[in-house]
């Protein structure tokens, strides 16, 4: 009983820690903010110019750090989708709501993506671990940092697949966040 005790408690922690780094990411801006810099970032990534924004370098280390703990946190959130999924996955009267209520809804994603986004995460994560997309972003940073492209040492596949999937981990972990504030308010109403 203690074991099973500490366990679930370490599953708290886990998808605590989690959900506070998806609503760190989306303080900082909405998804489709977030998608400009991540623009901007690899136009810095495929050229032959270094990243020049005006907070500086700054701006896309926190950027590769941001992305780096989402991509963690949405790996957390898949591992325990059984837990999750009765606030997660909705109906299609429920899209409809969100897209009138909303300060943002995607527009990136399938309808069936829209009513579970965890098949955007398995997705995500079907042929790139979490390691290689920290090893694939920390060379981003890298090239965004110096002013080679990043034909020397990443392939187009490297860059097209990072960058598609980035912008599908956005969407899909804004849904997520969004229905998790909304899944609490109701709790606290009752």
């Amino acid at each position: 009983m203690i074991q099973t005790d500490h366990s679930f408690k370490i599953i708290i922690s886990q998808l605590n820690s989690a959900q506070d780094s998806i609503s760190s990411f989306f303080d900082s801006g909405l998804p489709n903010e977030h998608r400009k810099d991540l623009k901007k970032w690899r136009h810095f990534v495929i050229n032959d110019e270094q990243y020049n924004g005006r907070h500086g370098a700054a701006h896309v280390v926190t950027q590769y750090e941001e992305n780096v703990q989402l991509i963690e946190a949405a790996h957390t959130l898949l591992k325990y989708q059984q837990a999750l999924s009765t606030f997660v996955i909705v109906n299609e009267a429920d899209i409809i709501r969100e897209k009138t209520e909303w300060d943002f809804f995607p527009t990136n994603l399938s309808k069936h993506t829209l009513l579970n986004p965890f098949q955007v995460m398995k997705k995500v994560f079907k042929k790139i671990t979490i390691k290689q997309y920290k090893d694939l972003l920390h060379e981003w940073l890298y090239m965004a940092l110096s002013n080679k492209a990043a034909g020397e040492t990443l392939t187009p596949k490297d860059v097209i697949v990072v960058y598609d999937n980035l912008r599908l981990l956005y969407a899909a972990t804004w849904l997520i966040h969004q229905r998790q504030i909304n899944f609490k308010i109701n709790l606290d109403n009752q």
